[in-house]
């Protein structure tokens, strides 16, 4: 390459800052993801306070609720995904975002226990269902490598719009007042039925009804693909170690300050902005894929020893040793992603994006509503020992993605061999073994 036209590549502009990046299939979904992960980051930095304060529930009433609406939105992603196959992707995405920005603004006016639980789990239950169905519909959109590329892109985005929202909701709760909570929840409301109508732009993803097609339940007799959702909701537990895990262990078992915590957090938001994109450009296969949800299950693991050897720490070297673990835990977390997103989509038939994603993103959601008691158990009350079940963990759930994976591969070349039409496609270009 001549120094002039490695200049021009230098110098040119990033995609995302042009109208025609924006005005593809794809952009309104990136749009709206970047608007409501906004939302969502000062929602949960401050909704703990606002139950506990402003609607008046005890913090036993308020962990029974948030339990009871993650259960919700764990069981509710599977069916849901496969309505959205029958009826339209981009539909049932437009519909779960009406719903959810009713349940945000009923917050204004529902009060007593029972009333909140319910719209918290309406609201969860939306929430959890969404990431799965925006894959499908992307996947939709899209093909080839342009496809994971796409999903990649929306996570970073969806990533970065949580940062820039945490900021706003800690504003939001150094105020602790009924003024700034209802401004957070009129804004947060009305953007994400904004967003949901910004989503009828997109496309139509061609559905089931549209071919006059019908089919039964499929995902349910993939037991490869169940087993892959379960041991990537294992890696899951990864979210849940860093913003639950890591606070309770720096708080209960070292004397390093309580900033440290911050600076780990926007450390890892950061860095997977800047770099999820460029690790699932690796998972363009299943055997790639499964090779990175095995890296990242030895590299949890490495950071879960890592994070223990700060028992009791204090001064520069605690703070050395979180930042190392931390590092280490990043490229675990990044591996992981980039290997669901890549065996999620390379293992679904093309016209079952929604039903394998609506029960792929169970095992993570999962994840979210149990991590906090589980890391609570394990690192507190087991300090040292609780690191190493915790890494264990994530060792089988590394070494279970990459055996699952195989398995996977090999039903789908007998299933070709026989002639199976809805997944010979599948089978094809993923030669080479796990």
């Amino acid at each position: 390459m001549s120094p002039r036209s490695a200049g021009a590549r230098w110098s040119r502009r990033p995609d995302w800052t042009t109208t025609a990046w924006w005005r593809r299939p794809v952009g309104p979904v990136y749009l709206a993801s970047l608007v409501l992960s906004l939302g969502k980051g000062a929602w949960f930095t401050c909704w703990a306070l606002f139950f506990l304060h402003q609607v008046g529930l005890s913090t036993t009433e308020f962990a029974v609720g948030i339990t009871a609406a993650g259960v919700t939105g764990m069981i509710v992603g599977g069916p849901l995904g496969y309505l959205s196959d029958r009826i339209g992707t981009r539909e049932t995405l437009v519909v779960l975002g009406m719903v959810q920005g009713a349940a945000i603004l009923s917050y204004t006016v529902v009060r007593g226990f029972w009333a909140v639980v319910l719209v918290t789990c309406v609201m969860i239950a939306a929430d959890r269902a969404t990431p799965g169905i925006r894959i499908a519909v992307i996947s939709g959109l899209t093909s080839g490598d342009d496809r994971m590329e796409s999903i990649s892109t929306n996570r970073a985005m969806t990533q970065g719009g949580i940062v820039v929202g945490a900021l706003a909701g800690a504003y939001v709760l150094s105020l602790d007042d009924a003024k700034g909570y209802l401004g957070l929840i009129l804004i947060y409301g009305s953007a994400t039925i904004g967003c949901a109508l910004l989503l009828l732009r997109v496309p139509h993803v061609e559905s089931l009804r549209d071919r006059q097609a019908s089919r039964p339940v499929m995902v349910l007799r993939d037991r490869p693909f169940l087993l892959i959702t379960l041991f990537n909701g294992v890696l899951a537990l990864s979210w849940g170690m860093l913003d639950s895990g890591v606070p309770l262990w720096i708080t209960n078992h070292t004397r390093a300050p309580l900033w440290v915590m911050g600076v780990l957090m926007g450390y890892n938001a950061v860095a997977i902005v800047l770099f999820q994109n460029r690790v699932s450009r690796s998972a363009t296969t299943v055997p790639a894929s499964a090779r990175l949800g095995l890296w990242s299950g030895v590299l949890l693991a490495v950071s879960c020893a890592a994070f223990a050897c700060t028992y009791h720490g204090a001064g520069a070297m605690v703070f050395v040793l979180l930042i190392v673990a931390a590092s280490v835990h990043l490229v675990g977390e990044l591996c992981f992603v980039s290997s669901g997103f890549g065996l999620s989509v390379a293992l679904t038939p093309d016209d079952a994006h929604g039903e394998y994603q609506g029960v792929f993103s169970t095992g993570q959601a999962a994840a979210l509503t149990f991590s906090p008691g589980l890391m609570a158990v394990l690192l507190v009350e087991w300090g040292v020992v609780g690191w190493f079940v915790l890494a264990a963990l994530y060792l089988a759930g590394g070494a279970g993605t990459i055996w699952a994976s195989r398995w996977a591969l090999r039903d789908q070349r007998r299933q070709h061999d026989d002639g199976d039409p809805l997944v010979g496609a599948l089978a094809d270009g993923q030669g080479d073994t796990a």
